[in-house]
């Protein structure tokens, strides 16, 4: 049997091959914007500044196109294209020194910038664009990294991103649809490991989620359990019932996050970023705002 690539076995849906007739065919979402990633490198050529590397230029010309007003899904995949280089070296920077290091910051805003213009992204593609995308978009991260001389995300760090974030995306959706309030944080809530505020329109109760994957939420469990910061018991309750509420570590702000395994063998398929059924992901949210919810100001 021919390799396939992990990321490719995950991502969310494909058809067929992409072929060099595909990728290169006039008038694409994905041809205009290659354009605008060029014109907007240019334009930051002639900017005076002490970095002159690539990695600066991209940083400067990523800068200038999310100032513009213009945000629809062609300047938001150039945005996304242009914030690769800078996201794929925070990230090995972010694996090399688990540990922490004098950058750890400005690494972590980096990729937390990648991740939330990739979800903007997809929300603002029309459904049939959606089917290939995850392909394309490596593709063109490719093609650029390439060009330019820079690194790009490996196969398997790839792969993690859409893992992810088609989970994140699922639930804001899925939340949506079965009647809840959602709201995506900001720079400095997603930095505390928050992903999403969702509220119960009846009770007015909320919930700060971070999702997690199905792996991500039980080996997180076991660290807080090596770390004393749970018990066995409370392990196996959150385990058991999916979600898990923790006390920021972040100065005693007495903020709680809820942590929230989406397993699809429980919720169900994601097809194209959104649950098939989303019942199930609505009977998880309700049982744990009935349980953990706040009244959050």
């Amino acid at each position: 049997m021919q390799n396939v690539a992990p990321w490719k076995r995950f991502r969310p849906h494909r058809r067929g091959k992409l072929s060099d007739q595909t990728v290169y065919e006039d008038e694409t979402i994905y041809t205009k914007a290659r354009q605008i990633v060029d014109e907007t490198l240019h334009q930051v050529r002639s900017i005076n500044e002490k970095d002159h590397s690539v990695l600066a230029r991209t940083t400067r010309a990523s800068s200038l196109l999310r100032r513009r007003d213009t945000h629809d899904d062609i300047h938001l995949l150039a945005l996304l294209l242009l914030q690769t280089p800078a996201a794929a070296r925070a990230q090995d920077d972010m694996e090399k020194h688990r540990g922490g290091y004098r950058n750890r910051e400005a690494r972590l805003f980096e990729l937390i910038d990648f991740n939330d213009t990739f979800v903007d992204t997809v929300l603002a593609l029309d459904a049939q664009e959606l089917d290939n995308f995850v392909e394309r978009l490596r593709h063109e991260q490719d093609v650029l990294c390439s060009r330019l001389g820079v690194g790009n995300f490996s196969e398997k760090q790839y792969e993690a991103i859409v893992h992810g974030l088609s989970r994140e995306i699922a639930v804001y959706l899925g939340a949506k649809i079965e009647g809840f309030l959602v709201r995506m944080t900001s720079r400095a809530q997603d930095a505390r490991g928050i992903d999403m505020i969702i509220t119960d329109p009846l009770t007015k109760k909320s919930i700060n989620v971070d999702v997690k994957t199905h792996s991500a939420f039980h080996f997180r469990l076991v660290d807080l359990e090596r770390r004393r910061k749970l018990d066995e018991e409370d392990r196996l309750r959150c385990e058991l019932a999916g979600f898990c509420r923790l006390r920021s570590s972040h100065h005693d702000d007495g903020i709680h996050t809820v942590l929230m395994r989406i397993a699809t063998d429980r919720l169900g398929e994601i097809y194209n970023f959104r649950f098939i059924d989303t019942k199930p992901l609505g009977v998880l949210i309700a049982d744990a705002i009935d349980n953990e919810g706040e009244y959050l100001i």
